[in-house]
This record gives C-alpha cells, sequence and structure tokens, in this order.
C-alpha cells in the first residue's frame, strides 16, 4: 500500500475560498417568537428587496421634484397669460371709450382736422425700419406739418406696430421733429419702433400708444451723438439707451429725460421707457 500523497495546504484553502464564493448568500430571516404557545414563525426576506425598496424610494422623490418644478412652471405661465390678457381687455376698454371717428375713403383719421393738400413749401425726408428694411420718402406741407393723403397712408403703415401691425394716427410734431433730424444730419433716420399696441406697452397711455414718439438710429452717428443733437434742438422726451444703441424720441410738452441699461431691448421688451411726473411714458 502506497502512501498518501503529502496535502497541498496553500491549494486546498484556495479551493475551499471558491467554493464558499459560489455559494448563494442566505436570505435575511426574521423569527418571531412572542406567544410561547405558539411555534416560532420566521419570515423570509430577499437579500435585494432593501435595495429594491431603496430604489424605489427615491424614483417617488424624484417624481415628487419634477412635478413641483412643473407646477411652479405652469403657474407662471398662467400669470404671464393673465397679464397679458388684462392688457388687452383695458386696451379695448380705452378704444371703447375714445373711439376714433369713421373716416371717408378718400381722407384718412390721422391729423386733427381733415388731412388738406400741401399749400405751402413742401418738405422731404427718408426713414428706414430696422426691422424689416422697409424704405419710405415723406412729403409734407411744412406750413400745416401735414403730409398728403397718399403720403400719410403710408406714413402710418409704416409705423405700424411690429408686433400686431396695427396702426394709429401719427402727430404731426413728430413728423416734424424726424424731418429736423433728417435735415441736421443729411441722414435717412432709421426707426426701430414706433407705434406700439397698448397691450405690449407696460406704461398707461404711452406715447408710443399715442403715436407721439419714435426709436431712432441715424446712420454714421452713436446713440449719444443722436441724443447730443436731440438734446440741442429741445425734444420733450428724451431716452438714451446705450446698450440697444438706440434713442426714444417723443413731443411731449414737457422735459423728460432718462438712460436705460437694459440689454437688448426691443419693441415692448422689458420695462417701458422712463417715466415723467403724471407717470405716463
Amino acid at each position: 500500500m502506497q502512501p498518501a500523497p503529502p496535502l497541498d495546504v496553500a491549494e486546498e484553502l484556495k479551493r475551499i475560498r471558491k467554493e464558499l464564493g459560489r455559494r448563494k448568500r442566505a436570505p435575511l430571516r426574521i423569527i418571531i417568537a412572542s406567544d410561547p404557545e405558539r411555534p416560532v414563525r420566521t419570515l423570509v426576506i430577499p437579500r435585494a428587496l432593501p435595495k429594491i425598496a431603496a430604489g424605489i424610494a427615491t424614483g417617488v422623490v424624484l417624481f415628487a421634484l419634477v412635478s413641483s418644478v412643473t407646477s411652479l412652471r405652469l403657474g407662471a405661465l398662467v400669470g404671464d397669460l393673465q397679464v397679458k390678457v388684462g392688457s388687452m381687455v383695458r386696451a379695448a376698454e380705452e378704444v371703447a371709450r375714445h373711439p376714433v371717428p369713421a373716416a371717408s375713403a378718400s381722407v384718412p383719421m390721422a391729423l386733427p382736422g381733415a388731412v388738406r393738400r400741401p399749400s405751402g413749401q413742401e418738405g422731404r425726408f427718408e426713414l428706414e425700419l430696422v426691422n424689416t428694411g422697409e424704405q419710405l420718402e415723406v412729403r409734407f406741407d411744412l406750413t400745416t406739418g401735414e403730409p398728403d393723403a397718399a403720403t400719410y397712408k403710408r406714413l402710418r403703415h409704416f409705423m405700424r406696430c411690429q408686433r400686431t401691425g396695427a396702426e394709429t394716427p401719427i402727430d404731426p410734431r413728430l413728423i416734424d421733429l424726424l424731418y429736423r433730424l433728417s435735415q441736421r444730419t443729411r441722414q435717412r433716420i432709421q426707426v426701430v419702433s414706433g407705434f406700439r399696441a397698448p397691450m405690449f406697452s407696460t406704461a398707461d397711455l404711452s406715447y408710443h400708444t399715442r403715436g407721439m414718439a419714435a426709436d431712432i438710429r441715424i446712420p454714421g452717428m452713436t446713440p449719444l451723438m443722436v441724443r447730443d443733437l436731440a438734446e440741442s434742438m429741445g425734444v420733450g422726451g428724451l431716452g438714451y439707451y446705450p446698450t440697444s444703441q438706440f434713442v426714444h424720441v417723443d413731443v411731449r410738452t414737457e422735459r423728460v429725460r432718462w438712460i436705460d441699461y437694459g440689454h437688448d431691448k426691443g419693441d415692448g421688451e422689458g420695462r417701458e421707457h422712463g417715466a415723467d411726473q403724471d407717470g405716463q411714458k
């Protein structure tokens, strides 16, 4: 009888560890022995159950957070919609209180009284609409400040609201102001914004909504140069927008000045142009 080969301890330990590693981990067991007259009860819980429960709880929390954020955004959108609807209702009420008289087919209702044919020296200047590139030559009577009917019709459309396409009567004093700016600079006046529909104005009775204001640029001149020129001409309302690169001019009777460094403020964007003492803009 041959003697048994010597035992390789290292190899044996390696084999035992491998077998132990292949064994499944025993499930969690909860033993209940509260009543001595009843047999012991055992609840078996899979070891993966706590991880599954934690995953479900995490999913519920994430869903709740997403729902909260969505609710907040919907609330903000609804609030913004309510503000716009309120502005439109107020604008409709304002139009109802101050209806525009019916105009004949040949005479546009733009200026106080009927538009008359030019009776004196004729003034001419050119406008360019920044948003569309449209150009218009304006001809008007220097004595009365009134353009002829055909020119006035085109001017009303040119100065329309860029958001709605709505038009409004243009104050003759604004026409004269733009003419004088063009004469002083010998340049075409670039219009960023003319008429602005009331629902897109944050001010009550804005001068833009009354056909009395324009946001302008002049080729070859910085906004600061345009502002200083308008200042020297005694413009009533004068706003300087160095970041957005335009100057607001209007023909109010009082002298009001402001500077706004807001970024990318276009027609109807952001806070309305500076307020005067009565809160009008």
